[in-house]
């Protein structure tokens, strides 16, 4: 199995780990480990693939899904059916921490590791949106099967990044950067 280093997303204040990807397991799921500091919020969202995350955090997890607020404690495993949106917060004082399944694999690992990438290399809004619409289209159009948000509606996403996507190619740029590999 591959070995992955840590990485931090500070527009969602996420940090990630995998410890399972599409390669180590037929793509049958990715697992890792996930942490969020407090203030931390992803924003409402949607996957294709079943998540479930088992939490181990000592501090309450705030979710949404599918419109019905929860919060999850240490030992409760929270479940989100593919296609159902959802969003996570953590409104502190503490980091929370947990394990987390995506069922199937698909490329969940590249487009965490591109978001977060993105933020890194210092080219996206506070909340972690692409300023570039070119990279924006690129990036968000090419992982289109593992998330989208649900603001703006999804076929505002689709007309615009089906059109800038393409465009991003003849300007060379890409979706997806090596440079944002955690393999260790």
């Amino acid at each position: 199995m591959t070995g992955f280093r840590p990485f931090f997303n500070p527009a969602t204040g996420e940090w990630i780990e995998y410890t399972a990807v599409a390669e180590d397991t037929g793509g049958d799921l990715v697992r890792f480990s996930w942490r969020s500091v407090p203030g931390g919020v992803i924003t409402e969202h949607v996957i294709r693939t079943r998540r479930s995350a088992s939490p181990s955090w000592l501090a309450k997890a705030h979710f949404t899904v599918d419109g019905e607020e929860r919060i999850a404690r240490a030992g409760e495993t929270v479940v989100v059916p593919a296609g159902v949106r959802h969003s996570e917060g953590n409104p502190g004082p503490a980091e929370i921490s947990a394990v987390v399944e995506l069922r199937p694999a698909q490329r969940t690992k590249e487009f965490h590791e591109a978001v977060a990438g993105l933020v890194a290399d210092g080219r996206t809004t506070p909340r972690g949106a692409p300023r570039n619409p070119l990279q924006l289209g690129a990036t968000f159009w090419h992982f289109r099967h593992e998330s989208r948000v649900t603001r703006p509606p999804v076929g505002v996403q689709n007309s615009c990044s089906r059109r800038s996507g393409p465009l991003a190619k003849i300007f060379g740029v890409r979706p997806y950067y090596d440079r944002w590999d955690s393999r260790a």
